[in-house]
């Protein structure tokens, strides 16, 4: 099974834009397009890549827009990977006969009993998605693949998200910093899609989810001491007891405020030892998808060096 002609919805998201990028500069694909909305100002980085308008409420604009497509990546973020416009896209993809449909999962294992608690207004509906292919494609109507590698070590890094202020220099250290983690630099993670859709590739991630991890031995711990090592800094460190977090969580789950449980639930997830599902490496396959995990300090180290701070 070959791959020349690939599809991108969500093409101007962080994710979608850098996949393009790496399917564009290795050259290995006669075809590239990028499927938008009709109020969509996306301007591709190229003049080689095709730009498709399509009404994504409408199966009959979305099929006339997957026509001719060998494969479909979806990169649509978050909250917007709603299980009816994702089903969809499945169906617009069936119908013009587009051979794998490329989920967009790309950060979690959303299989896991962790991932289901988060709320959908925030995440989506990744797991139904997936059953949903998984359906299908034993009907014989379509192929999938889905690419999981945790958090994006880089964004994770740089956001707060992972607990530190790499400029004021301080660290907020959640439970006892051990937990192990499974996390992903996004170059990594385009990387791994790209030779995903490889001829040679192929047979090993058709109809399976693949999983992935960039950074060896991730844990808060670890990356403090990395932090200070390449800064030749000490960090102000603030110790967090993860109850306090899981208290956090229900006030805004009973409340009914999404984002604020959305971040609960994720630190929880990443980092509570009792309770995390982001230690997947029994399921992880680097070897199959081409890629190779660095270290703690390697990542650290390129995170420092594209902040201009080394």
């Amino acid at each position: 099974m070959e791959f020349q002609k690939v599809a991108i919805v969500g093409p101007n998201g962080r994710v979608g834009s850098a996949i393009i990028q790496e399917l564009l500069e290795s050259g290995r694909f006669e075809r590239l397009t990028a499927v938008i909305r009709h109020t969509s100002a996306y301007s591709p980085p190229s003049p080689t890549i095709i730009t498709v308008k399509a009404d994504f409420s409408s199966y009959q604009s979305l099929t006339a827009a997957l026509n001719g497509q060998d494969a479909l990546l979806s990169c649509v973020p978050g909250g917007a990977t709603d299980f009816a416009s994702q089903k969809l896209l499945v169906d617009a993809a069936i119908a013009a006969r587009v051979r794998l449909f490329f989920a967009s999962e790309y950060s979690a294992n959303v299989m896991s009993a962790q991932y289901a608690r988060l709320p959908t207004q925030f995440v989506g509906d990744k797991p139904r998605i997936r059953r949903y292919l998984e359906e299908r494609a034993k009907e014989g109507s379509i192929a999938w693949t889905a690419l999981n590698g945790g958090p994006f070590f880089d964004l994770w890094l740089t956001a707060g998200l992972a607990g530190f202020n790499i400029v004021n220099r301080t660290a907020t250290i959640y439970g006892t910093g051990n937990n192990l983690a499974c996390w992903t630099p996004l170059g990594t993670i385009v990387r791994a899609v790209h030779n995903m859709l490889l001829p040679a590739t192929v047979p090993q991630i058709v109809n399976r989810a693949m999983f992935i991890c960039g950074v060896k031995d991730v844990t808060q711990n670890n990356i403090l001491a990395a932090l200070e090592a390449e800064t030749g800094s000490k960090f102000r460190v603030d110790h967090v007891d993860i109850r306090e977090i899981k208290h956090d969580a229900k006030e805004a789950l009973d409340r009914e405020d999404w984002k604020a449980a959305t971040r609960a639930l994720t630190i929880m997830g990443q980092f509570d030892e009792e309770d995390s599902a982001a230690n997947f490496w029994p399921m992880v396959d680097n070897a199959a998808v081409g890629v190779s995990p660095v270290t703690v300090r390697e990542a650290v180290k390129a995170v420092l060096q594209d902040m201009k701070l080394l």
